[in-house]
């Protein structure tokens, strides 16, 4: 999803909610191994205001839909400056004592855990305005030293509690990451820093490198290729144009939306990527790998993870009933049938309410009173068919071992609450495609 540029203002109209996290659960003192996931696609779920702002609709009964619907991974925005008092964030010159609070993370983790599903983390803008290049909350030209003490400061604080991170959600797309003419480059020094930073941390932890927006709009995004390819520093032939830093990942994130289509329809421009054009994904990737610019930890092909995809369930954007069902179903089967595939995320799982700005932005799964949209109901039986060919991971990483320190208490570079502000506050994002 992409803020839009009066971001700051919009988040200080809402007076977004901050929530401490819960007690540490005892249920989930014995954590299995990493190394005991099966084989298979995961289907993970993002609706960030249930499952961390807990905003609208309570975060246990949305477990209870999850479960319904197979899932086994949340995928969680941890974005910058909001990890910060908003004294802290809004401040254009870096304060003495940078106080990082992500007890609303924590939270979420825990929560998670307790119903045996894992969290990916995505570290993200907007940057705080001392850090930005405009002196603005936003994502023009972030500071990327700045950047790294913020991966840092997550890191160590998640250090054994997530296995799965991110660097940046859609470097490619303008109001996250600007100017478009520089932000591959950009984007090329903040994801090597935050790699870096994230193995010294939790050299277990997997880093996933992309998080794309699918396709290429005049002077709102750069197709997700042409992106990658000038993050490498390769030409449209794919042969190095000039030295820079070769990248490792674990992974390639990418979100393959189509909103108006079959997720079968070839969409136009050979360097976009939706859903029915994955086949173009892979083969650029292998050429990137083939080039030595990016390539995976260990032998092998970049594994692809889906982390957004969905239909909108109002709005002019809406497609007919039996047709966005019917459309969902069919998007996750060729993901699963695609071997490069690992993860599927369906983004949101509940209709946001009309009051919120975003509210526009609508691929819920079911309305605040929980009644079911169709598609929920095509979701969960693609999942009973599929159930044998779904990943199930090795079970919750989740909390510490009993005795070592409460997550709560350690809160990032200078420590402390932060003064009652950041609580590791969940921006609710306002779209913008």
């Amino acid at each position: 999803m992409r803020f839009a540029p009066p971001m700051q203002a919009a988040f200080a109209r809402l007076g977004l909610v901050t929530v401490i996290c819960a007690a540490v659960l005892s249920a989930c003192a014995i954590l299995p191994s990493r190394g005991q996931a099966a084989r298979g696609m995961e289907i993970a779920l993002q609706d960030d205001p249930v499952f961390v702002g807990q905003s609208y609709f309570n975060r246990e009964r949305g477990y209870a839909h999850a479960r319904a619907l197979g899932v086994t991974r949340l995928r969680v925005n941890v974005n910058w400056a909001f990890a910060l008092p908003r004294s802290q964030h809004r401040s254009k010159a870096k304060p003495a004592g940078v106080n990082y609070n992500f007890s609303t993370i924590d939270s979420a983790i825990n929560s998670a855990a307790a119903h045996g599903i894992r969290v990916h983390v995505s570290l993200t803008g907007p940057a705080p305005a001392w850090a930005a290049g405009n002196r603005r909350v936003g994502g023009y030209k972030p500071n990327q030293v700045e950047f790294v003490n913020f991966v840092t400061a997550a890191a160590q604080h998640f250090r054994g509690r997530v296995d799965r991170y991110s660097i940046w959600n859609e470097p490619n797309w303008r109001t996250w990451l600007s100017p478009l003419k520089s932000a591959a480059a950009q984007y090329r020094g903040l994801y090597a820093r935050g790699y870096a930073a994230i193995k010294a941390a939790d050299p277990g932890a997997k880093v996933l490198i992309g998080e794309t927006a699918p396709y290429a709009r005049r002077g709102l995004s750069t197709a997700p290729l042409a992106f990658m390819r000038s993050v490498a520093c390769l030409n449209r032939k794919y042969r190095r144009v000039r030295k820079c830093a070769k990248l490792r990942a674990d992974g390639y994130a990418h979100h393959p939306y189509d909103f108006t289509h079959s997720p079968r329809f070839k969409f136009p421009g050979a360097d976009n990527v939706t859903m029915g054009a994955l086949s173009r994904l892979t083969r650029a990737l292998a050429r990137i790998s083939r080039s030595g610019q990016v390539r995976k930890n260990g032998a092998g092909q970049l594994p692809i993870h889906l982390t957004e995809f969905g239909y909108f369930a109002s709005g002019h954007r809406a497609l007919s009933r039996s047709k966005r069902s019917r459309y969902l179903a069919d998007g996750f089967g060729l993901a699963l049938r695609n071997g490069r595939v690992k993860s599927q995320l369906q983004y949101l799982l509940v209709q946001p309410p009309r009051k919120y700005p975003w509210s526009f932005f609508d691929l819920g799964l079911i309305s605040t009173s929980g009644k079911k949209q169709p598609q929920y109901g095509a979701l969960q039986r693609w999942y009973k068919r599929n159930r044998g060919r779904v990943k199930r991971p090795g079970g919750p990483i989740g909390l510490p071992p009993p005795g070592s320190p409460n997550p709560n208490s350690a809160l990032g570079s200078g420590g402390g609450s932060g003064g009652g502000g950041g609580g590791g506050l969940i921006p609710l994002p306002i779209p913008q495609i």
